[in-house]
């Protein structure tokens, strides 16, 4: 016999909130299995922190706009000359996808949005760089 409280379901949420950003602003929304889903909207000559994170991975969807996103491996910041970074445009449905200590960096060319989603909700990112002063004081 299977127990009601183990039955998988489908459910609504409106459980999102909208953070403001110096570049913008983003939706977020909580999913299954501890994942997350943000809307991100970036405006026209700003840029998001060139940043890693050190559990989640990322799958970012550009719905509409152009970015300059610059990305690299795990090994773009300890031997640069070895692994350097890359930079590529990117326009409504390219996406971007990144693993975990892999640093990256969105800086919109137009007005631009973009769906991220991602594992491991609570993992927090390590800015390395950061045009709005919130650059972390260490890096790797």
């Amino acid at each position: 016999m299977i127990k009601t409280d183990e039955i998988k379901t489908a459910w609504v949420s409106r459980d999102w909130r909208k953070s403001e950003k110096p570049w913008g602003h983003e939706m977020s929304w909580s999913s299954c299995s501890a994942g997350h889903g943000k809307l991100l909207f970036i405006r026209k000559g700003f840029r998001t922190s060139l940043k890693y994170n050190p559990q989640k991975n990322e799958s970012l969807l550009i719905l509409s706009g152009r970015l300059s996103v610059t990305f690299g491996d795990e090994l773009s910041l300890s031997r640069p000359n070895l692994n350097p970074m890359k930079t590529e445009m990117l326009e409504a449905g390219d996406c971007l996808h990144v693993y975990s200590c892999c640093p990256y960096r969105l800086k919109a060319l137009e007005d631009s949005e973009v769906i991220e989603i991602g594992n491991f909700i609570n993992d927090a990112p390590v800015r390395i760089e950061d045009d709005y002063g919130r650059a972390d004081k260490k890096s790797t």
